[in-house]
């Protein structure tokens, strides 16, 4: 299949980590990475004609509903790093994303896959995924990540617990809570001890509901019996129990 210079099947953009995009170890922060692969989908839904000013136009807009980010390395400040983002094949609701991390000398340092659904920006109801996508080739066959994007289960019986309260800072231009910040409250229920001594090599989370202004919340976490550290989270809303969102961590202690 020929791509069209209109419509790319792939996208890339280079990324110079900053100062202020790196943890205590000098490494970049995960929900930094994140938002250089959300940048980079944007980037390419806006060449293809499905970005936020496409969608908004009938009052529709992109909501991310999983993720799962896995990396063998982490770049540290002043790296450059180059993301590649595609489309795959979608079903009923989801259109599936993917993406791979390359280090300057092109070696793949990670993937990430995504599922992301269209709502109604009146009625926060899903929308069918076929006609936004219906002049668009998926792209299947490229260096991602083999991890998939599975239904998570929720921590059985959580043996800690941790409150945040949602901030004007915390929220996005739809007035719900941006995405990466709740990777950045689950990755701060972890000690400074474990941030330090490990790095995450796979995070996956799903997202059920949204989340507003003044919410309190609570993170409840569970350690599984498995011999690479692993952790389920459930973070839910303490007013009405709602479950906003459920994550599981994979952590790989660093040499």
């Amino acid at each position: 299949m020929t791509e069209s210079l209109s419509k790319p099947m792939t996208w890339e953009d280079a990324y110079l980590v900053s100062f202020y995009e790196v943890d205590a170890k000098n490494r970049v922060f995960l929900p930094s990475l994140w938002k250089y692969l959300q940048e980079t989908a944007w980037n390419h839904a806006n060449r293809i004609g499905i970005g936020y000013s496409d969608l908004a136009q009938n009052d529709h807009f992109w909501v991310l509903s999983r993720l799962v980010i896995d990396m063998d390395e982490y770049p540290g400040w002043g790296d450059k790093i180059w993301v590649k983002t595609w489309l795959l094949e979608n079903s009923r609701l989801f259109a599936f994303r993917d993406f791979s991390i390359l280090r300057e000398d092109g070696k793949v340092i990670g993937g990430a896959k995504s599922a992301w659904v269209v709502l109604n920006l009146k009625t926060r109801k899903p929308q069918r995924i076929e006609p936004f996508l219906k002049d668009l080739a998926p792209l299947p066959s490229q260096d991602g990540t083999e991890t998939k994007l599975d239904k998570l289960p929720a921590p059985g019986v959580p043996s800690e617990e941790t409150f945040f309260t949602v901030h004007y800072s915390d929220l996005d231009m739809h007035q719900h809570v941006n995405n990466a910040r709740y990777i950045e409250w689950v990755l701060d229920s972890y000690s400074f001890e474990m941030n330090q001594t490990h790095h995450i090599s796979t995070f996956e989370i799903n997202f059920l509901a949204e989340s507003n202004c003044g919410d309190e919340l609570s993170i409840r976490s569970e350690r599984q019996r498995d011999s690479i550290p692993t952790f389920l989270h459930t973070v839910v809303r303490k007013k009405d129990g709602r479950e906003l969102c459920r994550a599981r961590v994979r952590w790989k202690k660093i040499d």
